[in-house]
């Protein structure tokens, strides 16, 4: 982050850097709402929502539920809830590549405080399965 502080400055542009994660968030739900919200006016967009986090997620279904958007439509790409899902690997010259990088580690420390509840959502829907007698998971066509 502070390289691209650095980069920005030099170059003479706006700071790229949110102040804290719960800005970026905001932001990015921001960022969500005008695409979905341009979605279902004019389905001309499509959008890839590229996230790991369970907020995110929800708050992107949710204002898909509530602008009516299906996701048999596939306008809306993301692993969760039968959609489709994508794998994003930034790639380019190491000097273009590495500031990015960089951030991208810094705003994911967090990240193993979600791996934590990844683990317990597993194990209950593995527990759920099992008394269930549903191990495999049969897609609704």
């Amino acid at each position: 982050m502070h390289q691209e502080r650095e980069r920005a400055k030099e170059l003479g542009y706006e700071d790229p850097i949110n102040p804290d994660y719960e800005s970026t968030n905001r932001m990015y739900h921001r960022c969500l709402d005008h695409i979905l919200e341009e979605i279902a006016t004019n389905r001309k967009a499509n959008v890839m929502v590229a996230s790991h986090n369970e907020e995110t997620i929800k708050h992107t279904i949710n204002r898909m539920n509530e602008l009516g958007l299906l996701p048999s439509e596939s306008k809306v790409s993301f692993g969760q809830a039968g959609l489709p899902v994508y794998k994003y690997v930034p790639y380019g010259p190491i000097n273009d590549v590495l500031p990015y990088l960089s951030r991208r580690a810094q705003e994911n420390q967090g990240f193993m405080k979600g791996a934590q509840k990844e683990r317990e959502l597993l194990w209950e829907e593995l527990k759920r399965r099992l008394l269930s007698g549903e191990l495999f998971h049969r897609p609704v066509c």
